[in-house]
């Protein structure tokens, strides 16, 4: 991020409980590059994937805090970004003003299709979008879709934009292995077709596969029989019956495509 060629206001990194060298090398970072490097450290509490929404509000609350806030560019840490990335990602932006989410493609030999959307991390939020929504996400499972769906209930586009891409080293799904996935589908409200069909079509890629693709299925189900964990509430009603209708009118597209 400190070599990109459009230069950071301020890049604040929320340390969760690590337990190795990461600190000692945070604290050289932000010692050499105080006036833009932060950082925040949380205790080690165990894995939680709760907290990576928790700690990506708490870096934003910061930078509102430093006066720094402006567009929000979202990255995990196992991430590389070309010098020219975020200035070429807002460039994007800046030609189409609907564009309130967007991100360039992860390294994967996956092809591009449809459905593909802006990637959790490499992805930059227009500030007024992201203020309107309250400026935090919220602590439920689906919370990059939610980012993504409220953009297009609101009349607004998230794009990915395939020719920009970076590295990202860790497996996807390493670590919830796809059950947050399936929960995800049940809290956003997915129509049953449509996320039935994207578990099958997932269980025939490398990437889920068919071990991750029952996961899905699991989270999914798990989501939908009901939990005390607020983590797989049901997001809005508005928002839901969105995404069903959006959903079903592209299942009734194919399926005349086909016939």
């Amino acid at each position: 991020m400190l070599n990109q060629t459009l230069k950071p206001d301020e890049i604040v990194i929320v340390d969760d409980g690590s337990t190795d060298s990461t600190p000692n090398i945070l604290w050289v970072y932000e010692r050499d590059h105080n006036a833009r490097v932060k950082v925040i450290t949380r205790p080690d509490n165990g894995y939680d994937i709760r907290r990576v929404p928790s700690n990506i509000n708490l870096a934003w609350k910061s930078m509102s805090a430093s006066g720094s806030a402006t567009d929000l560019m979202i990255s995990g840490d196992d991430c590389f970004y070309p010098p020219k990335y975020a200035e070429s990602l807002l460039a994007k932006m800046y030609t189409d003003r609907r564009i309130v989410v967007a991100s360039g493609r992860p390294s994967t030999s996956t092809p591009l299709s449809r459905e593909h959307s802006p990637s959790g991390s490499g992805r930059m939020i227009d500030e007024q979008f992201w203020l309107d929504l309250g400026g935090r996400y919220p602590l439920i499972a689906g919370w990059e879709g939610w980012l993504l769906y409220m953009a297009s209930l609101n009349g607004f586009k998230a794009s990915l934009f395939g020719d920009l891409m970076f590295e990202h080293f860790q497996p996807r799904g390493a670590k919830h292995q796809f059950i947050y996935w399936g929960a995800a589908m049940q809290t956003l409200g997915y129509h049953p077709l449509y996320a039935m069909g994207r578990i099958a079509k997932n269980a025939l890629t490398t990437t889920v596969g068919p071990k991750g693709s029952i996961n899905m299925l699991r989270g999914y189900f798990q989501a939908k029989l009901g939990s005390d964990n607020e983590f797989v509430a049901p997001f809005d009603p508005v928002l839901r019956q969105f995404v069903s209708k959006q959903q079903a009118q592209r299942i009734v597209r194919v399926a005349m495509s086909i016939l």
